[in-house]
C-alpha cells in the first residue's frame, strides 16, 4: 500500500476549467500529453492511402500485435507506437524495400481512436468509464475528478484509492493500490505531492462515517 498526500487549490481547478474551455489544455501543468503527439495504440482505426495509387487504400484496425496489413506488401506492418508521420515514413521505406513503389507518398489518418478510459467505483457523483482526449498521456486526480463531476456529499474524499496495473516485459502484470488524500488539494495544502492518473487506472472512494 502506498499513501500520498497531495496538494491541490481551487484556483487551480478554476483554471484548469477555463483552459479547457478556451484549447488551452497544452498549457495546463495538470495534464501530461504524449511527447512528440498523438501514438498509435492497438484498436485505432486507420485510413491509409499512397498517392496515385487508389487500389492500395487500405483502411484496418490495428491488432492486438500492433500490425495492419497492407496491400501488396508481405506480412504485416508494425505500426503501433508510432506517429502519423512515423508510420507515413516507414510504411514509404516498407514499399520500396519490396520493390513496389520507388517513391511512395503515403498518408495515414485516423478515422476513429480507440478509448482509453479510467473507471470510477463508489461514492463519486458519477460512476463507470471516463474517457481520456486521445493525445493525454496522463491526468492530475483533482482535473480528472473535478471533470467527472466530483465526489457526492458523503464519499470520504480524504481517502481516494487508486488501482493500477504494472505490466511487466515478460508478459506478468502486478497490482499496485495507491491512497489520495483529494480533499488536502481541494483544501488548498500546497506542501503535499501531486498524482498523476493514467488510463487502465481505477479509483474508488468509500462513503464517510458520520
Amino acid at each position: 500500500m502506498k499513501t500520498f498526500d497531495i496538494f491541490k487549490t481551487g484556483f487551480l481547478v478554476a483554471t484548469v476549467a477555463s483552459l479547457a474551455a478556451n484549447g488551452q489544455m497544452r498549457q495546463s501543468p495538470s495534464t501530461l500529453f504524449n511527447p512528440g503527439g498523438y501514438r498509435l495504440v492497438f484498436g485505432d482505426e486507420v485510413k491509409i492511402d499512397v498517392f496515385g495509387e487508389p487500389e492500395v487504400t487500405t483502411q484496418a484496425q490495428i491488432n492486438r500485435d500492433g500490425m495492419v496489413r497492407l496491400v501488396y506488401l508481405s506480412g504485416e506492418i508494425p505500426i503501433v507506437g508510432l506517429t502519423t508521420k512515423e508510420a507515413e515514413k516507414y510504411i514509404a521505406g516498407q514499399y520500396y524495400e519490396q520493390r513496389i513503389f520507388r517513391k511512395a507518398i503515403v498518408r495515414v489518418k485516423i478515422t476513429k481512436y480507440v478509448a482509453r478510459e479510467i473507471m470510477f467505483t463508489g461514492k463519486f457523483a458519477r460512476t463507470g468509464p471516463f474517457a481520456f482526449p486521445p493525445e493525454v498521456e496522463a491526468m492530475d486526480i483533482v482535473e480528472v475528478i473535478t471533470r467527472n463531476g466530483g465526489f457526492t456529499d458523503i464519499a470520504k474524499s480524504s481517502e481516494v484509492k487508486v488501482t493500477r496495473t504494472i505490466h511487466a516485459k515478460d508478459g506478468t502484470s502486478t497490482k499496485e493500490i495507491y491512497t489520495v488524500n483529494v480533499k488536502a488539494r481541494m483544501q488548498g495544502d500546497t506542501e503535499a505531492e501531486r498524482f498523476m492518473v493514467y488510463p487502465g487506472d481505477t479509483l474508488y472512494v468509500k462513503e464517510k462515517l458520520i
